[in-house]
């Protein structure tokens, strides 16, 4: 009955998780840019820097990694929003921090299941 208590949130976490998603969307813009008219892979980049995000940042904290991304991930989509992706893209910027904290979530699994 007695469920183990859940350590704290970390600012270090949250903001690690907003550097690493801004930085890594940035990144991805700007390699998808470079490649010319091809939408498909900009938009893979700038995802896949969001992922990508998620992850590090579940290795970063290593407990409650799903909290951490989804809040570093979300607080940086207003930067994402207007300062980084073209046109004020609000719909991607709120994709890149979904899918950093789905990068989150998938780490804070591998971290369960391997303490099971």
């Amino acid at each position: 009955m007695n469920e183990p208590s859940r350590p704290p949130l970390r600012v270090d976490g949250v903001l690690f998780a907003w550097a690493a998603n801004v930085l890594l969307v940035t990144a991805g813009v700007f390699l998808g840019s470079m490649s010319g008219a091809n939408l498909l892979l900009l938009n893979l980049t700038v995802l896949g820097g969001a992922l990508l995000a998620g992850l590090l940042t579940g290795l970063w904290v290593r407990a409650r990694a799903a909290i951490h991304a989804f809040l570093g991930g979300l607080l940086s989509a207003p930067i994402l929003a207007l300062w980084i992706l073209p046109n004020t893209n609000w719909r991607y910027a709120l994709l890149s921090g979904a899918l950093c904290a789905v990068g989150g979530i998938l780490m804070e699994i591998r971290e369960r299941s391997l303490r099971s």
